[in-house]
């Protein structure tokens, strides 16, 4: 009688299967997650913009349109973005950016992605 040694044609499959399955997935959510990390990108810019320089609201949005077309940031949208003033003055200290990303996966199956990112840079009072 002979020992069998390895893995049969169907279990070859079904491990095929499984590494196509997770193929498909990180073929979806990297890109996903890459538009995510250019938009923090662009947030610790404006950071540096907002703490440096004195903008009103309309400058701030004319400048996040400026860098997210420059950075093929498409799923930001205006309705997205939150820009408040500083409790004291009428310049913009704080942006909110709070977004979804949906792709398509698998037939009527989508994968979600939901981004939240902010910064703040009013002065602490004591």
């Amino acid at each position: 009688m002979h020992k069998q040694r390895g893995m049969t044609l169907i279990s070859w499959v079904f491990v095929l299967l499984i590494i196509a399955f997770f193929a498909a997935l990180a073929m979806r959510l990297v890109p996903m997650y890459q538009e995510y990390y250019g938009v923090l990108q662009i947030m610790d810019g404006m950071e540096t913009e907002l703490k440096n320089n004195k903008l009103t609201k309309k400058q701030v949005m004319t400048l996040f349109e400026k860098r997210f077309n420059t950075g093929y940031i498409f799923s930001v949208k205006k309705g997205d973005i939150e820009i408040h003033r500083g409790k004291n003055n009428v310049h913009v200290t704080k942006v909110i950016i709070d977004y979804e990303k949906r792709v398509p996966f698998i037939a009527q199956l989508d994968l979600v992605g939901h981004f939240k990112t902010e910064i703040d840079v009013e002065p602490k009072r004591k």
